[in-house]
């Protein structure tokens, strides 16, 4: 007998138990899936999303001006193209190139 009341008390416990935990995870994913809960996880996701944009652009622009700093030590050209060999008003005369070896191609050849 005092088996039954044991095993009785125990089966209810953990089902109140299991019952409690339902209920509460019900709840949870109602207030997540409520249309406020969705806009405020949507704008986070979209602010995310641009500060990402950013720092991508921000990168792809310090690789452009890395880029473009050793083209014009390469072609020896100063900021503002005034003051380059070969330069004038009028416009550029034939610049004088790097002179390539014969084994070396250009990084630009075709």
């Amino acid at each position: 007998m005092l088996r039954r009341v044991f095993f009785t008390a125990a089966g209810l416990g953990a089902g109140v138990a299991l019952g409690i935990y339902a209920v509460r995870k019900v709840e949870r994913t109602q207030q997540r899936l409520r249309p406020e809960a969705i806009a405020a996880s949507a704008g986070d996701r979209a602010g995310a999303l641009g500060s990402r944009v950013r720092e991508a652009l921000a990168a792809g622009r310090a690789a452009a001006a890395a880029r473009e700093a050793e083209l014009r030590a390469a072609y020896r050209v100063v900021e503002g193209g005034r003051d380059v060999p070969g330069w004038s008003a009028d416009g550029p005369r034939a610049a004088q190139a790097p002179q390539w070896g014969a084994t070396e191609q250009p990084p630009f050849s075709r």
